[in-house]
């Protein structure tokens, strides 16, 4: 009885540590403004493959617009935030790579990237 005991925590034990189990990965992104360019910080997020990503947008840029963009194609996210009313999006980053991110309202600035690791 014993030896199937430990057998199966030994089985277990190895399964588990052969899994990789999907977290919550939790940010804050703030949109600032540096000599006259507007940017979110940070501007690169780092999540694993199956994880939860929360991102908390914050936009903070005191110069027209009053409205910035927050996008990732890729997830279907597209926020738009009101300066002063923070926004969170949420989505499950179900495949790895490198992957832009954007307002989608000002294309021309506000750029940055999420890199998913598939482990």
């Amino acid at each position: 009885m014993r030896k199937l005991f430990l057998g199966l925590f030994a089985g277990t034990a190895l399964f588990a540590a052969g899994t990789v189990v999907a977290a919550e990965r939790s940010f804050t992104v703030v949109n600032v403004e540096y000599e006259g360019t507007k940017v979110w910080v940070p501007a690169t997020l780092v999540v694993q493959k199956g994880d939860t990503v929360k991102i908390k947008l914050i936009n903070n840029v005191k110069s027209d617009p009053n409205q910035h963009g927050f996008a990732i194609p890729e997830f279907k996210v597209a926020a738009v935030v009101d300066r002063g009313t923070p926004k969170t999006v949420e989505f499950i980053a179900d495949k790895a790579g490198i992957f832009a991110t954007s307002c989608q309202l000002h294309p021309a600035h506000v750029g940055g990237q999420l890199l998913v690791v598939d482990k």
